[in-house]
């Protein structure tokens, strides 16, 4: 939430004020009236004030406030003077001080709705914001129709964590303007903190039938959408955000994103090679184009994004991975290997490498000591990890050690039951074990779920009354789709 301040510019105190002197007479500093005895200092108070709001005009704000001071020793009572001297001093952010001059302000004129607004700014300034509330609330009974007050008491209660009482402000507010869009837009951004997309959906809805050009509604409402797992209206709103504001790099990003988490993966390449004509020095850009050139199938493509993106400063254990990934899907496995030894060297912790790597050598039955210790030390990062757990049952049975290998793979189904890899390895190790029945279980139940090669599968299953000889036939899937899967 933006502090505060950011919602009080010093305009906001400082236009009401601006035209004192030009506009007549301003509190007790007055020149001479008709009929009146010549009062030398009402006089030297109005020459003083009319002096001091041309510095302000002109930003000569250290002269102006001299000359405020100079018209309050003159005439204590003037209101306009000390409100003028207390809003200059605090856009000086000498919010002690200001808060002195307004309370004054505030006892010469109670009923008086700036004096209270600016005196509640002030105390807020100061660090006071139960006497900041107090003076926004008193401003409200002043004038009930304003709304300055409302979203400053909300921000305050926001701020300070009391999520309920700014709701409830807000609420409040909403019943007597039911036409500002910034209502509706702050409850749905305290709903989503309070984890109630539901609930904050019909307010951000509200605030974009409202205000229709107001971008950040769009964008909540957008990831609302997002994060409640309603992906066309989500890609709805960023298409419309994107209308709205071109060249924001954020929404390329999101919407990209989303399409290529829906398959629409063509439109995920245009979202990111437009994203790099906004940012053609972008790491992160290109990490995002090859993540899409990736899920395409364009192997080649990916690695030349990813080598970018290693470039522009993405030296980091993702890029490595990522390039690893890219490497063992076009069949470069010694680049690949070099790329998963270089993410792990940059992260330790980095369980993903150490699994797709040792994934990797156990699929082409190579280095398999090497590759169960890979597995394990990704396995010490993550015990439960079922697609870990799958990949050491893999080497297992790569190894020969098939009752290992079955209680691994067994333990990886438990924790994964809708991944056809697993169910399809399990089946092997069945077989391997003389299980046919039980293996025939796993084939059916794989092809269920839908592999990438179901002819491999079936043909297991139509082979599975002759005796297994020699080493199963190979999986169906390389480690890039299944165990070894690449990072989002």
């Amino acid at each position: 939430m933006k502090s505060l301040r950011s919602f009080i510019p010093t305009s906001l105190f400082l236009c009401p004020l601006l035209a004192g002197c030009l506009a007549g007479p301003v509190g007790s500093v007055r020149p001479q009236g008709p009929g009146e005895e010549p009062d030398e200092a009402r006089v030297a108070a109005y020459a003083h004030f009319c002096l001091g709001v041309s510095y302000e005009l002109n930003s000569r704000i250290p002269e102006a406030v001299e000359e405020f001071r100079t018209v309050l020793r003159y005439d204590p009572a003037s209101l306009e003077a000390a409100l003028k001297l207390g809003a200059l001093l605090l856009s000086r952010e000498q919010a002690d001080e200001a808060v002195a001059w307004l309370r004054r302000a505030r006892d010469l004129a109670p009923g008086s709705y700036r004096a209270r607004f600016v005196l509640g700014t002030a105390y807020y300034k100061a660090g006071k914001p139960a006497e900041a509330i107090e003076e926004f609330r008193a401003a409200l009974a002043v004038s009930p129709d304003e709304l300055s007050p409302w979203l400053l008491i909300g921000a305050i209660h926001t701020e300070d964590g009391q999520i309920d009482d700014a709701l409830a402000v807000y609420r409040e507010a909403l019943l007597r303007h039911p036409d500002e869009a910034v209502l509706p837009f702050r409850i749905g951004l305290l709903l989503v903190k309070q984890e109630k997309l539901s609930e904050a959906i019909p307010f951000f809805e509200k605030a974009i039938a409202l205000a229709p050009e107001l971008l950040e509604a769009r964008l909540a409402l957008a990831v609302a959408y997002d994060l409640s797992d309603q992906d066309q209206l989500a890609i709805d709103q960023y298409e419309e955000a994107l209308k709205m504001a071109p060249s924001n790099a954020a929404i390329y990003q999101s919407l990209g994103t989303l399409y290529y988490s829906t398959g629409q993966t063509a439109k995920a390449a245009d979202v990111f090679s437009l994203l790099l004509k906004l940012q053609p020095k972008s790491p992160k850009a290109y990490l995002l184009l090859g993540a899409i050139r990736m899920g395409a199938k364009q192997y080649d493509q990916a690695i030349e994004a990813f080598r970018r993106a290693r470039e522009l400063g993405g030296e980091n254990d993702l890029v490595y991975f990522q390039l690893g990934a890219a490497y063992e899907r076009s069949g470069r496995f010694d680049e690949a290997a070099e790329n998963f030894e270089r993410a792990i060297r940059l992260n330790p912790r980095n369980a993903e490498a150490f699994n797709y790597l040792g994934y990797m050598y156990a699929e082409r039955g190579v280095k398999l000591d090497e590759a169960v210790e890979l597995i394990e030390k990704a396995l010490e990062l993550e015990p439960r990890n079922g697609a870990y757990l799958d990949s050491l049952g893999w080497a297992y049975y790569q190894k020969g050690m098939i009752g290992e290998a079955v209680e691994k793979l067994e333990e990886a189904a438990g924790l994964i039951s809708d991944d056809p890899v697993i169910r399809d390895h399990l089946g092997d190790a069945y077989r391997k074990q003389g299980e046919t029945e039980k293996a025939v279980g796993e084939w059916r139940k794989a092809l269920e779920l839908e592999p990438d090669e179901p002819s491999t599968i079936e043909e297991k299953i139509r082979g599975s009354e002759k005796p297994p000889e020699g080493k199963s036939p190979a999986p169906s899937q390389t480690p890039g789709e299944g165990q070894g899967k690449m990072a989002d």
